[in-house]
C-alpha cells in the first residue's frame, strides 16, 4: 500500500523523519538528487539512509498537485486536515531542525527559504488540534515513541505555546513573496539543506 501524502512535498518531509529499519536513524536521501515534482500521483522514491547507507524504495500516493514554481511551489498540504503520515511530534521536530539550520545558514536567500519551510511545518503541527483544546488528541501521535514523548512532556505540546512561537515568526505569505524574488534559492531546493 502506498503512503498517503497530500502532496509530493509532504512525501519529501516524510523522508526526513522516517526511521531506517536497519539503524533506527535517518534521514533518507534521494538517490536521484535532481528528482523534483513527480509526473503522476502514484510514485516511487528511491532513497538511502544518510546514516548507514541502507537503500529502500518508498511508494507514495498524493492527492493535490502543487505548481512546480512560484509562491505556492513549497506548499505541503493545501487542506485543513492533518497529515496521515507525519505526526505532530515529527512536525515539531522538523520545525526546530529547520529553524536551527536557517539560523546558521550564511546565505540569506537559503536562510529565508528554510525559515519559510519551518513556519509551514509548525502550521502543519497545529492542524492536529481540535476545537479549543489546549492539548492535542492521542491520535495526533502515530508511534509508541512519539506517544511517550507526549505523555512525558505534555507542556511541549501546549497549543498556546506553539501559537506564541508562530506569532513571533514572519508571516508565511510575506516570506513566500520575498522568496519568490530570490533567484538564488532556485539553485538549491529546501529539502537538500541536510546534505551539507
Amino acid at each position: 500500500m502506498p503512503l498517503e501524502a497530500h502532496t509530493a512535498n509532504e512525501a519529501r518531509y516524510y523522508l526526513m523523519v522516517a526511521r531506517c529499519q536497519s539503524c533506527g536513524k535517518g534521514p533518507w536521501v534521494f538517490d536521484n538528487a535532481r528528482q523534483t515534482q513527480p509526473k503522476t500521483k502514484n510514485f516511487t522514491v528511491h532513497a538511502h539512509c544518510k546514516n548507514c547507507g541502507n537503500k529502500q524504495n518508498f511508494k507514495f500516493a498524493y492527492s493535490h498537485d502543487i505548481p512546480a514554481a512560484g509562491k505556492d511551489a513549497e506548499t505541503i498540504n493545501p487542506t485543513k486536515s492533518p497529515s496521515r503520515i507525519i505526526d505532530l511530534n515529527q512536525w515539531l521536530s522538523l520545525f526546530y531542525l529547520m529553524l536551527e539550520s536557517a539560523s546558521s545558514e550564511k546565505d540569506p536567500a537559503v536562510s529565508r527559504s528554510t525559515s519559510y519551510c519551518a513556519a509551514m511545518c509548525l502550521g502543519e503541527a497545529l492542524k492536529f488540534y481540535k476545537g479549543d483544546d489546549e492539548l492535542p488528541p492521542e491520535s495526533a501521535f502515530f508511534f509508541p515513541e512519539t506517544q511517550r514523548v507526549f505523555h512525558q512532556q505534555p507542556e511541549k505540546f501546549a497549543r498556546q505555546k506553539l501559537r506564541d512561537i508562530q506569532a513571533k515568526l514572519p508571516k508565511v505569505g510575506v516570506m513566500a513573496r520575498r522568496i519568490a524574488r530570490d533567484d538564488r534559492v532556485k539553485k538549491r531546493r529546501w529539502w537538500q539543506f541536510w546534505t551539507r
